[in-house]
């Protein structure tokens, strides 16, 4: 039972961490530093799904809590991931003792105890610190974005088009509209042009042709 309490428990913290961690990364197409282009249909499509959540590993840490040892006055409480971690294993080596060893009842509720918290120790919360120091920082806001160079992927039509842009150090693809005095203007693949303002809500912004 304890051992379906922990694996259920620590499922249940997963998943809602792997639907958040999914949708940071809908919003916006994220490609390679290079040639620009190549995910241009994908840029629109994308473009205008829900809006990106950022701070992955702020929102992994929710459901996910790293160690908690020095978390200042709740060192010595454990973390709801240490809890169901513990259950788990614990379960496992009392089963083992009772199937595997043939021990009473009683003896494996007893052994199964050292075992457990061990591994808890010296394998799973190691693992675990490790994950969360090699997530990814979080995407800085969109809006830090405006006053940035871009470059056309598409062809504009009407004064829209998909341009890209560097973000965090990767190239991302956005819906953009060119500005109202400039909507007539004629933008071709590799346009230069200068982001002006972003709607971070819905993902999009607005453009300039950049001037030579």
């Amino acid at each position: 039972m304890l051992l379906v309490i922990g694996l259920v428990g620590l499922a249940a913290m997963a998943i809602p961490a792997l639907g958040h961690s999914h949708s940071a990364h809908a919003g916006i197409t994220h490609t390679t530093p290079g040639p620009v282009g190549s995910a241009a249909a994908h840029g629109i499509s994308h473009a205008n799904s829900a809006p990106v959540v950022t701070g992955g590993r702020g929102a992994l840490q929710q459901f996910l809590p790293a160690d908690t040892t020095h978390a200042g006055g709740l060192r010595y409480v454990p973390s709801p991931r240490a809890v169901f971690s513990l259950l788990a294993l614990y379960g496992a080596f009392g089963n083992a003792g009772v199937h595997a060893f043939h021990l009473s009842f009683a003896v494996a509720a007893i052994a199964a105890a050292f075992p457990a918290l061990l591994v808890e120790r010296l394998v799973v919360r190691p693992v675990w610190n490790l994950v969360f120091r090699l997530e990814a920082p979080p995407c800085s806001p969109l809006q830090q974005l405006i006053l940035s160079p871009a470059q056309a992927v598409t062809p504009f039509r009407n004064g829209r088009g998909v341009v890209s842009t560097v973000r965090d150090g990767r190239s991302v693809q956005l819906v953009a509209t060119l500005r109202k005095d400039q909507a007539t203007l004629q933008v071709q693949v590799g346009t230069s042009l200068l982001i002006e303002d972003v709607d971070a809500a819905n993902e999009r912004v607005t453009v300039s042709i950049a001037r030579n």
